[in-house]
């Protein structure tokens, strides 16, 4: 019996969908995107609303931050004038140095303040403050000028600037810090907690009530500063149905330009509140008196400076003619050792150093009695004051290739090579340095030398150098074998007087100076008590001097470099105050 398998005949129905299947598929599809449009749009509202709760945010606690640091510091290193310059329930300028250089420039003096920017200017007020326009480093009681800074309270929102004065002339410069601020209420209070300024009326908390300006006698009292601001959303909430309703502090700069103490839109707000106080009050409530010297350091041969002393009040202005001001020095001398101020409060005097060591920091210290409603109160202040030969100890290495500053006299040919100052001829010479005002100082070299030293020829170290004919000198010079092998010969170490002719003051024992090897050469001069020392560089220095002398020759000079051979090689001198 055969079988067949028969395929199975599939038939399609090639109607398609009814007119009511696709209705019903199309408001399904309607419904489905309306849903998720509606989650999209509510995404987009929420991610809009966050990202301007934030920036108001930054805007409200950048303010608070720039305002709550300046009141901190208000006051640093301000010699002249008040740390407050104007203050008010809407704006306040302070002083300080913020780049802590010790003088004040013209972005040291800070106005924090709010301002419409497309509103037109409808309130001025001016600030006298002093700093440093010529760049010197002081503050002079000339340099001041008068700024008169406006602003544009027509309404908020308002934008929150920084102020600065320009320095070469009577106009200023605004930086915007903050945007969108609403409201900024600024409280001033003094020692006691009293509300500032005297007077003013307060609420129920003891606060004080705005509108209300510090007047300028009243601002060196700021002890305490609160704030209130009150930041603003750039655009209103995407919440149709939000309302925000709310009012201003009467008599906030707000409900003033505004016209009204409340308001009702769909703006979001947020009130940042802080509370600071200025950590630099002057050194006693009656005023202080600071101290400059002109130049500074003082370079030898220079040996003096002139000591300005600035007096000035409670409120940073420079007192009247005729105080008495008493200078002291801790080493050197003063004249006068008293002098009344002038005008502007200044009294000066002139240090003088004579240069006993090579380099010196002397403390000057100044002291007046300021006459408050007729007692005396005493202020005080003192400084240190450099006497330098360059950089205060006198030091050459040779590693800049050369020999700036050197005087070379005499036959020999000096010349810095691979670091080291060497001579090239067999003559006498010299090469000095140093300041010819110097008295007493310890001075060192490291040298070198290559072959042996005949019975003529020496090297050395010259101290209290005048020139080729006056000196002293710390000589190395042989005294067994010279000539012969070089190191078979025997040397010994001289203090010599050279006064156009050479006297030997004392001499050593014998000792080694192997060729080319490193030895030091240490001199010192105190009083009229010479000194010297000689060891192999590579061990460790002799506590005690190997010979001594007293000689009342030379009481002054220069150190100098000195040799009769051409195979000599000098290194590493280092000149420092005698101890």
């Amino acid at each position: 019996m055969n079988l067949s398998l028969k395929k199975p005949e599939w038939k399609m129905n090639e109607r398609g969908f009814t007119l009511t299947e696709i209705l019903v598929g199309t408001a399904i599809s309607l419904a489905l995107l309306a849903l998720i449009a509606g989650v999209i749009q509510s995404q987009g509202d929420t991610f809009s609303r966050q990202s301007q709760l934030g920036q108001m945010q930054a805007n409200g606690r950048g303010a608070t931050d720039f305002i709550s640091r300046s009141v901190q510091n208000a006051g640093f290193n301000v010699t002249r004038g008040k740390r407050f310059l104007a203050a008010s329930d809407h704006y306040i300028t302070m002083v300080y140095d913020e780049d802590n250089d010790g003088a004040i420039q013209n972005d040291d003096v800070m106005t924090y303040a709010i301002s419409d920017p497309t509103g037109a200017n409808n309130e001025t007020f001016t600030i006298s403050p002093f700093f440093d326009e010529d760049g010197d480093g002081n503050v002079a009681s000339t340099e001041t000028r008068d700024y008169v800074i406006s602003l544009a309270i027509t309404g908020p929102p308002f934008q929150f600037y920084l102020i600065t004065p320009n320095n070469s002339d009577s106009g200023v410069v605004q930086n915007k810090v903050a945007r969108d601020i609403d409201n900024i209420v600024f409280r001033y209070f003094d020692k006691d907690g009293d509300a500032l300024p005297a007077g003013v009326t307060v609420d129920g908390n003891g606060d004080p009530v705005p509108p209300y300006v510090i007047p300028a006698d009243e601002l060196n009292d700021i002890r305490k500063v609160e704030m209130d601001i009150t930041a603003l959303s750039k655009d209103e909430d995407p919440n149709e149905e939000y309302l925000n309703n709310g009012t201003y502090l009467s008599g906030s700069v707000a409900a003033i330009a505004g016209g009204s103490t409340s308001f009702s839109d769909r703006f979001r707000r947020q009130t940042f509140s802080a509370v600071t106080s200025p950590r630099n009050l002057v050194t006693a409530p009656w005023g202080k008196i600071s101290l400059v010297a002109d130049p500074t350091p003082v370079s030898c041969p220079d040996d003096s400076t002139t000591i300005t002393a600035s007096v000035v009040d409670s409120e940073g202005e420079g007192v009247d003619s005729g105080v008495s001001v008493s200078f002291n020095t801790s080493d050197g001398t003063v004249s006068p050792e008293t002098n009344a101020t002038v005008g502007s409060g200044n009294a000066t005097t002139t240090l003088t150093y004579d240069w006993s060591s090579p380099s010196i920091t002397v403390t000057l210290s100044a002291s007046a009695l300021i006459d408050v409603d007729g007692e005396d109160y005493p202020v005080f202040n003192a400084i240190p004051v450099s006497f330098e030969s360059g950089t205060g100890i006198f030091t050459d290495d040779f590693s800049d290739g050369n020999s700036d500053g050197w005087t070379e006299t005499g036959g020999a040919n000096w010349n810095v090579a691979s670091t080291q100052y060497k001579t090239a001829s067999n003559n006498a010479a010299f090469s000095s340095n140093g300041c010819a005002a110097w008295q007493d100082y310890v001075a060192q070299v490291d040298i070198q030398r290559n072959g042996s030293l005949s019975a003529t020829e020496y090297v050395g170290l010259a101290i209290r150098y005048l020139d080729s004919d006056q000196y002293y000198m710390a000589k190395i010079s042989c005294s067994t074998n010279c000539g012969g092998g070089p190191n078979d010969d025997q040397y010994i170490l001289e203090l010599v007087k050279i006064d156009i002719n050479e006297t030997t003051l004392v001499s050593s024992a014998a000792f080694d100076f192997d060729n080319n090897e490193d030895y030091t050469l240490k001199a010192s001069v105190v009083g009229d008590d010479l000194s010297a020392k000689f060891w192999k560089t590579s061990t460790t220095e002799p506590a005690d001097y190997d010979i001594t002398i007293v000689d009342t020759s030379f009481t002054q000079g220069q150190i100098a470099l000195t040799t009769s051979t051409s195979s000599t090689t000098y290194d590493n001198v280092i000149v420092t105050p005698s101890s």
